[in-house]
């Protein structure tokens, strides 16, 4: 996220040319992005960084304006966001924020699994018997956790019937998801040495 949208706004942009015009709706909308970005954001450090950047640029535009003698309803509106903008971050302070749980933070990354199940099951014993992530979790752990983040649906006895099945595969190989990512990746190596 970037801590310095709220410096982006409308708002913002009006207060540095010095319009006056619908200011008083550009404040609304302002408040309400922030009051947003508080309620949404789970990083009360990154919340509490993005406000002390509109702090430090509302004291700067505060400080011109009183040495320039700005109009009274300029001045009257970044005394107000100023104001706002620190008891916001008083309270920010004082909230106690549950951390996020390991699968919060999975189901955050965005990526939406796109090939078979049965290969999310196939990479997750391969992670797992390669100890990518440790010895401490057991396989069900390390495939239930990547079909979370990856947003799929998985039980425990869809697991183990898979990997049945993976076993008894007859074919050249038994790791057809495997094969395809290293056929895939080789091939793109080549490509890009061809270059």
């Amino acid at each position: 996220m970037d801590i310095f949208a709220l410096t982006e706004t409308e708002f913002f942009r009006q207060l540095l040319a010095g319009e006056k015009e619908n200011l008083h709706i550009t404040y609304r909308d302002f408040i309400v992005q922030v009051f947003e970005m508080c309620r949404t954001n789970k990083n009360k450090g990154y919340a509490v960084s993005a406000l002390l950047v509109v702090e430090i640029e509302i004291s700067h535009l505060q400080t011109e304006a009183d040495r320039n003698a700005v109009n009274t309803s300029l001045t009257s509106f970044i005394s107000k966001a100023l104001h706002f903008i620190r008891e916001t971050i008083s309270n920010l302070k004082n909230v106690v924020i549950e951390p996020a749980t390991d699968d919060e933070l999975l189901q955050d990354i965005g990526l939406k699994w796109s090939h078979k199940k049965v290969a999310l099951v196939e990479i997750g014993y391969a992670f797992h018997l390669a100890k990518c992530f440790g010895d401490r979790l057991t396989v069900k752990d390390v495939i239930l956790r990547l079909a979370n983040a990856f947003d799929v649906e998985i039980t425990e006895n869809y697991i183990y019937k898979k990997f049945n099945e993976i076993k008894v595969r007859t074919l050249d190989s038994r790791t057809y998801f495997l094969d395809l990512l290293t056929k895939q990746l080789t091939q793109h190596i080549e490509e890009q040495d061809a270059k």
